[in-house]
């Protein structure tokens, strides 16, 4: 039975297949120490291992002649992510991933795993087609009204009880609503949610949030300001933290 999950499951499911291979793994833990990064790099290059598994960090700007097969793993999880950057950030890394194998006059390749080997941007990704993904793209975010067409603020909430945080989203939601026609409604604004995070909860604290399109103008940031504030000063949020991402990444 394979144990362990992500990077450490990969190399353990190509050691079974390739039991003679030379694997090399780069992730959190493996180069936690100081200088192990750089180090393992130069082992690779050196043709010290035969295969190279890891996390995002060893898609950017590494030449290694000798590599012609490059394969990424779990590529929904990035193209299906819930963040309106996703199809951005899962373009960027195919095309750099894409660009690994095949460096020192050898054909390579690349193997992209999907379950929707039709999805238009792996598709361009794979073909490092960037004016046609940004076409694509800048196209869908103004339909969508995403950024560069309005700016994001995330205003997010922690409880350790579920409907406790669920409830206060709802309610500071309320509070924003009623602020903004009362005291500005000339400022643009569109409220999405309260939703739950894509990771629901993290060291026992169930998150929630809401996400503002807007322009991040000083009259919005006050509007936000102001709302915490009477947030803060609301017994119901007592056991409910509020926080505003004014930098808005979902």
């Amino acid at each position: 039975m394979m144990k362990g999950t992500g990077t450490q499951r990969i190399e353990d499911e190509i050691s079974e297949l390739f039991p003679k291979a030379r694997i090399l793994r780069m992730d959190a833990d493996t180069t936690a120490a100081k200088n192990a990064f750089e180090s393992k790099f130069k082992a690779f290059a050196a043709g010290e291992y035969d295969i190279i598994v890891g996390t995002q960090m060893i898609a950017k700007g590494l030449d290694f002649p000798n590599v012609t097969l490059v394969g990424v793993l779990r590529t929904d999880n990035s193209l299906y992510a819930g963040d309106f950057r996703a199809y951005e950030r899962t373009f960027s890394l195919i095309t750099q991933v894409v660009g690994r194998g095949g460096r020192g006059g050898k054909r390579g390749r690349a193997l992209i795993q999907t379950f929707t080997p039709e999805h238009y941007v792996l598709n361009l990704a794979a073909n490092q087609n960037y004016p046609d993904f940004y076409a694509e793209e800048i196209e869908l975010r103004q339909a969508m009204l995403y950024p560069p067409f309005c700016d994001i603020v995330v205003v997010g909430f922690t409880s350790l009880v579920d409907d406790e945080c669920s409830r206060g989203a709802l309610k500071f939601r309320d509070m924003l609503e009623k602020r903004h026609a009362e005291e500005c409604p000339d400022i643009p604004l569109r409220i999405l949610g309260p939703a739950r995070n894509v990771i629901g909860k993290v060291n026992g604290r169930y998150r929630w949030r809401l996400i503002l399109k807007c322009r991040n103008s000083a009259p919005l940031r006050r509007l936000v300001e102001l709302t915490l504030k009477e947030a803060g000063a609301d017994k119901s949020f007592r056991n409910t933290a509020v926080f505003a991402d004014m930098n808005g990444d979902p």
